[in-house]
């Protein structure tokens, strides 16, 4: 809970607070009907020691919700959390080390980071240092990877666990940690899939595609484009915009379609360019160049040389349609010859 009495100046707030009774999904909650005046209040909590307000505003500086984006003072904000102890600001001190967010990127730090959520069973770190230790490209971590996933794919149902659950079954797949288990694999992706998890669904597709059910493989395809964000739709149209499967090119135009929705400009020329080139059916130029004219419109360079292209090949086919009906029109009819009598 918390308490105060404020006056109109910040710098002369009062505030008291019951640590012990305040969470950051208390605190967050403020900010459904009153961001900016929550800001302020979180601001104030945070300046005077409580971490959870620190945690959330490292979150909105870094988001730039309600407050100018800072990555700087997020970083700030998570890190001083994270020395009080609080394990979830001690992950995102290692999510900015990973990214670059508002300090330098330094791997080394961010896996110390992780290092120490993840042993007191902090799920995202888990996920995180497992992911930054496959990066590494050191086969002999993928036994401790594996363990980590394992340990947050059973912790429960949070998007961390799914995201763990995904990666747990592709270790079972491949086998990079022990011989290949299809059976185990299916069950983790199964499992992921029903609770939600796009990329769970995608990978559900391909092994039930690859196993001759294409109708049952469609529905959790379908159900994948729909559930992800944009950047997984990019990714999964590449792979799909490329098989020789007529339905599953289908699709990949599908998540084209759904990530332009956003209006960019590259997604916008994207679109264009698979209906222009027909690539899952029949051409579609009519609404190709309209998508064209609106990425042109947003100054995407490519859009733009399409459309001038298109303009000048327009104009010499008038110009040589013109010039075929004059000389047709100018050649001599021939004459009719007269009978003779």
């Amino acid at each position: 809970m918390l308490r105060s009495e404020m006056s109109s100046t910040p710098a002369q707030a009062i505030i008291q607070l019951r640590p012990q009774r305040v969470t950051a999904d208390a605190l967050r909650a403020m900010l459904a009907d009153q961001p900016h005046e929550a800001v302020r209040w979180m601001r104030a909590a945070a300046k005077a020691g409580l971490t959870p307000a620190q945690l959330v505003l490292g979150q909105l500086l870094l988001d730039g919700h309600g407050i100018a984006r800072d990555a700087k003072a997020a970083f700030a904000w998570f890190e001083k959390a994270a020395v009080s102890g609080d394990i979830e600001a001690r992950n995102m001190v290692g999510r900015c080390y990973e990214q670059g967010w508002g300090v330098p990127a330094d791997p080394e730090r961010a896996t110390e980071s992780f290092e120490i959520a993840a042993q007191v069973g902090h799920v995202w770190a888990q996920v995180n240092l497992a992911q930054m230790l496959m990066r590494s490209g050191n086969p002999e971590n993928r036994p401790r990877c594996f363990a980590l996933f394992k340990a947050a794919a059973e912790s429960g149902r949070s998007k961390a666990s799914l995201k763990a659950m995904n990666s747990l079954a592709r270790f079972l797949e491949e086998g990079w940690a022990g011989p290949p288990n299809p059976i185990g694999a299916l069950f983790w992706y199964v499992k992921a899939a029903r609770l939600g998890d796009h990329w769970a669904q995608y990978n559900l597709a391909t092994i039930l595609h690859r196993n001759g059910d294409p109708e049952t493989a469609d529905q959790w395809l379908q159900r994948a484009i729909t559930n992800g964000d944009n950047g997984f739709r990019r990714r999964v149209a590449r792979l799909l915009l490329t098989q020789p499967e007529a339905n599953l090119r289908q699709r990949g135009l599908d998540a084209l379609e759904r990530i332009a929705e956003a209006h960019q400009p590259d997604d916008l020329y994207a679109y264009g360019l698979a209906l222009h080139e027909g690539v899952a059916g029949r051409s579609d130029p009519e609404r190709a160049m309209a998508l064209f004219r609106m990425a042109a419109a947003k100054e995407h360079a490519e859009a733009g040389s399409r459309l001038r292209l298109t303009h000048r090949l327009a104009k010499l086919i008038a110009a040589v349609s013109r010039r075929f009906r004059f000389i047709r029109s100018a050649r001599p009819k021939p004459s009719r010859s007269k009978g003779v009598s």
